[in-house]
């Protein structure tokens, strides 16, 4: 073994008295630990910030409706909380090919399409423009979030919010893009249940409904039900999973929205930071309700399904990747 160099013996005396410096910091085992934990703590922090919130997934399910067999096999694209202008639009730009690629029948999008700048509007043109150009057979349709009116947890202006100068911009965008604005609208398709058979074969209906933004307080449920049968087979189009709450007495059997990200950023242990809900456990996934009474409601069973969106307010994800979901409708009607 070579001696000690003359100036660590020096080095040492001078460290006398000094019990941390001596058996740690001059320890080779110990700095060879912080420095393993200093790159570990920085992968984790690149990973969240700028791997993560771009791994996302197009998840796959089954949609069971009382449709008639004419719906059945329907495929419904949904994306939500795209967030405009804050998302990186390259990666919001290559979801939207690689999604129309699936060929939906539809395409229905469920709120905070911007991040409420005026700068967010150009790159949400680019976007749609990839959706529209795709020409679903039955188009495209839209719901306005908070982040599209401005409406957020900590400072909500009510109606005021449809009276500024981007959502209106905003709208004209939507329309000029050829998308179907449901704000407390219905949408109702009608395919022939045997397209070979003569003199008007039966007509199988499937109908969406979109509610305008709860924050906002502009969702009118009355009229966006109205004149429909609790038999009707409906998809309710929601952007806040808070909404199922006043929904519930209304006819419909799916519920899509978004809102919560997901949690975006999930701790171990402890789960999402910071969820902009009342209830919180709509965090994210599918959620069953049961049937209201026949005569004001739905008589079948109802779902809601929480998607963890595509974008971001800010752009960090934890173990919740971003998320587009491709739909198939499946008939439940007793002769489908």
């Amino acid at each position: 073994m070579k001696p000690p160099r003359r100036h660590q013996f020096a080095h040492n005396s001078s460290m006398r008295g000094r019990w941390f410096e001596r058996h740690f910091l001059l320890n080779r085992r110990f700095n060879a630990l912080i420095s393993w934990t200093g790159k570990i703590a920085m992968t984790l922090m690149v990973w969240p910030r700028f791997v993560a919130p771009f791994r996302w997934q197009l998840t796959r399910y089954d949609m069971p409706l009382p449709v008639g067999p004419a719906f059945d096999g329907y495929k419904i694209l949904h994306l939500t909380d795209l967030h405009a202008g804050r998302t990186r639009t390259s990666y919001l730009q290559r979801v939207a090919r690689a999604c129309v690629a699936e060929n939906p029948d539809i395409i229905v999008i469920t709120g905070d399409l911007i991040d409420y700048e005026p700068q967010s509007l150009q790159p949400l043109r680019s976007i749609l423009k990839i959706l529209a150009d795709a020409q679903p057979p039955d188009g495209i349709l839209a719901i306005f979030g908070n982040h599209d009116y401005h409406e957020y947890s900590w400072r909500k202006v009510g109606k005021r919010s449809a009276q500024r100068a981007i959502q209106k911009r905003l709208v004209t965008l939507v329309q000029d893009m050829g998308i179907r604005l449901l704000r407390n609208d219905q949408f109702t398709l009608t395919r022939p249940r045997n397209p070979h058979a003569p003199n008007n074969p039966p007509q199988d209906r499937l109908t969406f409904v979109g509610l305008d933004e709860m924050w906002a307080d502009l969702a009118d449920p009355h009229k966006a039900f109205a004149a429909l049968s609790p038999s009707d087979p409906v998809v309710c189009l929601q952007h806040n999973p808070d909404g199922v709450e006043f929904l519930k007495p209304f006819p419909w059997q799916y519920m899509l929205t978004g809102h919560s990200h997901g949690g975006q950023a999930l701790l171990p242990l402890i789960g999402a930071l910071y969820v902009p809900m009342e209830h919180r456990h709509y965090l994210r996934g599918f959620f069953d309700f049961p049937p209201s009474s026949p005569i004001n409601g739905s008589p079948h069973p109802r779902r809601m399904f929480v998607s963890r969106g595509l974008g971001y307010s800010t752009p960090i994800r934890l173990f919740c990747p971003p998320e587009a979901t491709l739909f198939t409708v499946r008939s439940t009607h007793p002769q489908g």
